[in-house]
């Protein structure tokens, strides 16, 4: 079975997997301290409890500011206010979740660490915003950016570790799809010494 031909080292599936748990554990933890010491900072600075805007401070005038907000929407808060829509992204995203971690710890030999850490951020990033979904029904972005001037959407640490994580993945399956299998290389070069001979 091609299972049993990918199954990785006993050792080394274990060492993936304590380096997995350990990033996502991280990623989680950043993720939801933050928004709560953010939510805390912004109603000790005269944010009522129910409160879902706050300017909180500015760390680079004009560029980066912490502000609270709550995005009752998906990304970029599309379906903002529709319930159901957002029953649907609740789903797909445990659903998303689920087949992360399952692929996360799958045992298979052709998994690497750089392709283990972008997954664990990836699976640890979805994970602190579906929290915030289930506990609250909205997520707690507090991160601000004027980019050129211009406003960018507001951020959590559970985004940041999201993009990181696809960008990671990206680079990775790249280097997957033109990275030549040792067979063809290996035959490719045999080729190459009979012709010579």
């Amino acid at each position: 079975m091609k299972f049993q031909i990918n199954k990785p080292d006993k050792k080394k599936y274990i060492i993936q997997s304590v380096v997995a748990v350990l990033i996502v554990a991280v990623a989680i933890i950043a993720d939801l301290v933050s928004k709560t010491a953010v939510v805390d900072a912004c109603i000790a600075d005269g944010m009522s409890a129910t409160g879902s805007y706050h300017k909180l401070a500015t760390v680079i005038e004009g560029f980066f500011y912490i502000t609270y907000t709550q995005n009752t929407g998906g990304a970029w808060s599309i379906g903002g206010g529709s319930s159901a829509f957002m029953t649907i992204v609740i789903i797909l995203k445990f659903i998303a979740v689920t087949l992360f971690l399952f692929i996360l710890f799958f045992p298979d030999s052709r998994k690497n660490t750089f392709f283990i850490i972008s997954l664990s951020l990836i699976a640890g990033g979805a994970t602190g915003n579906l929290v915030d979904r289930l506990a609250f029904g909205y997520v707690r972005d507090f991160l601000s950016f004027y980019p050129f001037g211009q406003s960018f959407p507001i951020f959590n640490i559970a985004d940041v570790c999201l993009v990181i994580g696809v960008i990671m993945m990206v680079v990775c399956i790249i280097i997957m799809f033109f990275k030549p299998k040792k067979k063809e290389v290996e035959s490719e070069r045999g080729a190459e010494k009979e012709s010579l001979e």
